[in-house]
């Protein structure tokens, strides 16, 4: 009981001492004080990144840290040392590449222009060889992993991101979020279709997934086709005219989404005239807002259960977050 409350104690003065923090005088202009919170508000999308590259440094450490020590226990489990068990388990099991297939990676790189094929064969041969010896090292560890307990309570930061009123999909009460921001325009963002499509058919009771606009503002036709996605929302045809926007990424002119629309069998008057109007252009820069604000600079962003993921990343990369998200 008494270990209790001097852990209750403990949080209380840690807040204490945070909120000190905050509330504390940073500067002052013509006496205006601008305390520490200010501060922090203004830094906020700077500081959540620096928060994510300390956390990818820790986990790429930590990972680095669980191999070695699953070699280690491994080799002592053999009497060996682990040089000698890493020889045995990769080294060995590892065969040169052969003249044709050096042949084949010096044209295949176009590396004649830069140095004669003699010349820089032993190199080719040790970056072949080098490779193989990592995809078979990388498969040792992967086997070993499967065969021990390995918990992981390193924790990833996460961001309080609002979706707002985007479009969903998915059951209301399913476990994990998944919120991305994105751009019709953005060549990224379509590569990431079929991941996101292969997501919500593996996850169909799991996923609640949002799509939220964030148009880039060097993306000239971007603003204008989520404009038009959010038109033909009205009228049920949201995520119709979404896959017919990023099925014709290279033709999203005016015309061009008239054109899907009409394809659509949409109402063109009043689809027309939500876009002359530009009825949802407030709501789309709120969205940009709002992902500037939880640390989106770039498109495709996702968070999983505001854990954040950039770029068109393959499946399993959202599937071990997501994974691991379910078994909490």
């Amino acid at each position: 009981m008494k270990t209790v409350r001097i852990f209750l104690f403990c949080l209380f003065f840690l807040g204490l001492v945070v909120s000190c923090s905050e509330n504390k005088t940073a500067a002052k202009i013509n006496g205006e004080k601008i305390s520490v919170a200010d501060l922090d508000k203004s830094l906020d999308q700077q500081m959540q990144k620096i928060q994510k590259d300390i956390y990818d440094l820790r986990r790429g450490g930590l990972e680095n840290v669980i191999n070695q020590k699953l070699l280690e226990d491994a080799a002592k489990g053999e009497g060996l040392s682990v040089d000698a068990y890493v020889k045995r388990e990769v080294d060995d099991k590892v065969s040169g590449p052969t003249e044709a297939e050096l042949k084949a990676l010096y044209d295949a790189r176009q590396l004649k222009d830069q140095a004669k094929f003699e010349e820089i064969k032993d190199q080719i041969y040790q970056f072949i060889l080098q490779n193989r010896k990592n995809t078979q090292q990388q498969q040792l560890t992967s086997q070993l992993r499967n065969k021990a307990k390995v918990e992981i309570f390193l924790q990833p930061p996460r961001v309080k991101v609002d979706p707002g009123e985007a479009p969903v999909r998915g059951p209301e009460k399913a476990s994990v979020t998944l919120i991305e921001f994105s751009d019709y325009e953005c060549p990224f963002c379509g590569r990431a279709r079929p991941t996101i499509n292969q997501i919500l058919e593996t996850y169909p009771n799991d996923i609640r997934y949002y799509f939220v606009d964030f148009p880039l503002s060097f993306h000239r036709n971007a603003f204008l086709a989520h404009e038009a996605a959010h038109c033909a929302g009205d009228q049920g045809k949201y995520w119709e005219l979404n896959r017919k926007l990023f099925e014709n990424q290279r033709a999203l002119g005016e015309n061009d989404i008239k054109k899907y629309a009409n394809d659509l069998q949409i109402d063109m008057n009043a689809f027309q005239q939500c876009l002359a109007t530009h009825k949802y252009k407030s709501l789309i820069e709120q969205n940009i807002e709002k992902g500037q604000m939880s640390g989106v600079s770039g498109t495709p962003a996702f968070f999983i259960n505001g854990i954040m993921l950039s770029g068109a990343r393959p499946f399993q990369s959202f599937k071990e977050v997501i994974d691991e998200e379910l078994k909490q």
